[in-house]
């Protein structure tokens, strides 16, 4: 009888969906969904309220063994380790102080750099006209003088070859001309891109020296924190500045 009652098409089951205007609040809550939020709020309200009395009622006296250890702070913490292994303060404030001035010694040595590749570079813009003109000048006075020692050689070989002569030597000087052009590009393309990789050089020189000159600022903060120097509020409100060296 169950089997032919099962065999039987059936509606299916179908929950109440949200209703469109309330669509963008999410899935309709079901009394499930209800019964297990509210069971976990009133678990957490009970924990609160244990928590609260425990607290009310703690003797300032009480003393438990577990005190004695100190498995329990470290208990779930990674790299915790003991008190016996830390520096000291005055041996912080003695490494800060080292660092501060590994990073004075780097910072004039990056400013070094900076002066010489600026002097490079400005070398380079006042002598790319110069050498420029000077190449096109060495070309021209080069074109010249073949072109001179091809009219005397055409002058002395027109008595023996007066046709052949003038053909040869008239290929000859363009090619060396389209040779001297084509060098002259190529320095003109050499000193160009050593002019940009120089300003590049310069633009990162610059960038590192606003970032260790930022580190330092923050160790120096760090060991005024530390001398207690600075990082308070005095009654006017005004903050304590970083104490600077007698004049």
């Amino acid at each position: 009888m169950s089997s032919l009652r099962n065999s039987a098409p059936r509606r299916p089951h179908r929950e109440r969906s949200q209703p469109s205007a309330r669509a963008k609040w999410g899935l309709l809550e079901k009394h499930k969904d209800y019964s297990l939020r509210a069971a976990d709020y009133n678990a957490k309200k009970q924990k609160i309220s244990v928590l609260s009395r425990k607290a009310r009622e703690k003797h300032p006296d009480e003393f438990a063994y577990g005190m004695l250890r100190d498995g329990g702070k470290t208990q779930g913490r990674h790299g915790q380790g003991g008190t016996e292994h830390r520096l000291g303060h005055d041996a912080v404030k003695l490494l800060k102080t080292q660092d501060q001035g590994y990073l004075k010694v780097v910072m004039a040595r990056t400013r070094k750099e900076m002066d010489r590749v600026k002097e490079q570079l400005a070398g380079q813009l006042e002598g790319g006209g110069g050498e420029a003109e000077v190449d096109g000048d060495e070309m021209q006075s080069a074109a010249g003088a073949e072109s001179g020692h091809v009219m005397e050689d055409e002058a002395s070989d027109e008595e023996a070859l007066p046709a052949a002569a003038p053909k040869s030597t008239t290929v000859s000087s363009a090619a060396d001309k389209a040779t001297a052009a084509a060098r002259l590009r190529a320095e003109r393309k050499k000193r160009r891109r050593l002019q940009e990789a120089r300003a590049m050089k310069l633009e990162m020189l610059r960038r590192r020296q606003k970032e260790i000159m930022a580190a330092a600022d923050q160790l120096e903060l760090q060991r005024a924190k530390m001398a207690k120097t600075v990082g308070g509020v005095n009654k006017n409100g005004v903050k304590f500045k970083i104490r600077e060296r007698k004049k």
